[in-house]
């Protein structure tokens, strides 16, 4: 079996932003690559999901936080510094501050940010929807040594922006986003390189050169990913296929109150291992828990795990297998 590496996601105009041409970042790609295909691991995650705060500012139709399914709070920094201080002891390539919510939200996410780098961490970024993005917190993320940003920005215009990004105000956006570039320029720094993605909703559709267009002006990378149904769809259930899910040889997450998943598309943590404090992640990492998700995955048998029997991204993925 091949396991596709980011297949739901498609760089549309610019250069990848996480293209490097450093030995580290090299090394660590190749085994981004080679772990899933080859159903292998080190003794350590390649990548960490980290959650600053599960909360999020916007309501867009799409996302699973719109319906508040689970409970929202804010990472203490005595978890978030224990995560980072374990990352940087084992040497982690990656870790992105995103997961269910907005990590601008977070009193202390440029204090993270500089936390992480001090660690040693090489590639530190995270998702965002900008609207917190003055220049202030700009020109501080960018001493604290931020490597990178993604923006979520559905359309070019801002009839298509409002009716996805609800509670936003399209020119503030893009003027924040058009800010990062600005200030980066006038430091003389190369960093944090910007990508603008869209989830591909349907207004988008055969108008992807139009939205590449207005955003290779403005941003170094543009990018669209798949529309999956993020909801508890019965059409996502009782798939038997042999796709396996790149993500359990290759990341975990970690919440804001400390749980440890195996997976980004485990927002109801249904596969939860324990939190932090109770365990590590290199623990969770290599425990006989995690290896049994693996092995179901490798089998053809994920249908028989509640949260990948219903995930999304698994149905995406075999369906375009099947077509």
């Amino acid at each position: 079996m091949t396991i596709e590496v980011n297949a739901n996601f498609h760089t549309i105009a610019g250069k990848s932003v996480t293209e490097r041409e450093d030995a580290r970042y090299r090394e660590y790609r190749k085994k981004w690559a080679e772990w899933p295909s080859k159903y292998t691991t080190g003794d350590f995650p390649l990548h960490i999901d980290l959650e600053p705060t599960s909360a999020c500012n916007l309501r867009c139709p799409f996302c699973a936080t719109t319906h508040n399914r689970y409970r929202k709070g804010f990472m203490a920094e005595k978890t978030w510094k224990a995560v980072l201080d374990e990352c940087g002891e084992n040497n982690l390539y990656s870790l992105k501050f995103t997961y269910r919510g907005e990590p601008l939200l977070h009193p202390d996410i440029v204090r993270m940010v500089a936390y992480a780098k001090e660690a040693g961490i090489m590639d530190v970024y995270f998702n965002t929807n900008a609207t917190r993005l003055d220049g202030d917190t700009v020109r501080r993320l960018i001493d604290a040594g931020l490597d990178r940003i993604s923006v979520s920005f559905e359309g070019y215009t801002p009839d298509t922006y409002s009716r996805y990004r609800v509670g936003a105000d399209y020119e503030t956006v893009v003027a924040n986003i058009e800010r990062i570039r600005a200030i980066r320029n006038e430091l003389g720094t190369e960093r944090p390189l910007v990508r603008v993605q869209t989830v591909l909703v349907p207004e988008l559709r055969g108008h992807e050169k139009e939205y590449a267009d207005f955003w290779s002006q403005r941003v170094d990378e543009v990018a669209y990913l798949d529309m999956k149904d993020e909801e508890d769809n019965p059409d996502h259930r009782g798939i038997v296929d042999d796709w396996a899910c790149p993500m359990l040889w290759q990341r975990m997450t970690v919440t804001w109150d400390g749980a440890i998943l195996p997976c980004v598309h485990d927002i109801y943590e249904t596969l939860k291992f324990g939190a932090i404090g109770e365990m590590t992640i290199k623990e969770a990492w290599n425990s006989m828990q995690e290896t049994g998700y693996r092995d179901l995955h490798r089998t053809g048998r994920a249908h028989e795990l509640y949260a990948c029997d219903r995930c999304p991204l698994r149905e995406s993925e075999i369906r375009k297998k099947t077509g």
